[in-house]
């Protein structure tokens, strides 16, 4: 018969090694004062402690422990921070938010808003709705010079020809123009928060929409119920 054998056992001469090993440790505050007071009992009463050394060492300890009562306040301070940003996020469920890229589902002759942000003026701002399916252009809205900031919008729903476009999903396109040059411009659709998470490394709340993207909250800039 053979004997399995068994990982991770170790000899009693191990063990008595380990145990004797010198345990590495930092000096804290506690250590520090028993230093100090052993040094304070043991020194010579014919060539005592001067005055300066004695006050100087009473100012490290003074300042060691101000350095830990801090960290910890601070410690506490950032948990606090989080605790609140995420009650903040949570209340943000259900919200609509405008967002750059969403596709927005017209059910037939509904108005939709948006917002198109401006960072500049320019000469001429052009609206396009996008079929989100087949990127076909169905209507297009031409709204002249503009200055910077935000620029809110609504689409009725018709196409070129002022009928209304099949149910489905759309995008806002938006085109800034200046001396003949175009550029892309942000252009937002309304869309759901369905979710909230915390990104530890980042320090930020993130959103998720309804089209499974996730939005930094601090990118958000306008919030509706």
């Amino acid at each position: 018969m053979s004997i399995t054998g068994i990982e991770g056992l170790k000899t009693m001469s191990q063990l008595r090694a380990e145990q004797s090993a010198p345990v590495e440790q930092d000096l804290d505050r506690n250590a520090f004062l028993r230093l100090f007071t052993t040094q304070l009992q043991n020194q010579n009463p014919l060539d005592p402690m001067k005055n300066e050394a004695f006050v100087a060492q009473l100012a490290q300890f003074s300042t060691l422990e101000a350095t830990s009562a801090m960290s910890a306040s601070f410690g506490d301070f950032v948990s606090g921070q989080q605790e609140e940003r995420m009650l903040r996020g949570a209340n943000l469920l259900g919200k609509q938010i405008f967002a750059p890229d969403v596709p927005v589902y017209q059910p037939g002759g509904v108005t939709l808003d948006g917002v198109v942000q401006l960072d500049q003026m320019i000469d001429n701002l052009k609206l396009y709705v996008v079929d989100a399916e087949t990127e076909e252009i169905v209507n297009q809205m031409d709204l002249g010079p503009q200055s910077p900031g935000d620029i809110a919008f609504g689409w009725n729903g018709g196409n070129f020809d002022g009928e209304a476009v099949p149910a489905g999903q759309y995008l806002f396109k938006a085109i800034g123009l200046i001396g003949g040059e175009s550029f892309d411009v942000p252009a937002m659709a309304q869309s759901k928060i369905k979710g909230v998470s915390w990104d530890q490394s980042l320090g930020e709340i993130f959103v998720e929409i309804e089209d499974g993207r996730s939005i930094a909250l601090s990118e958000i800039s306008h919030i509706s119920e």
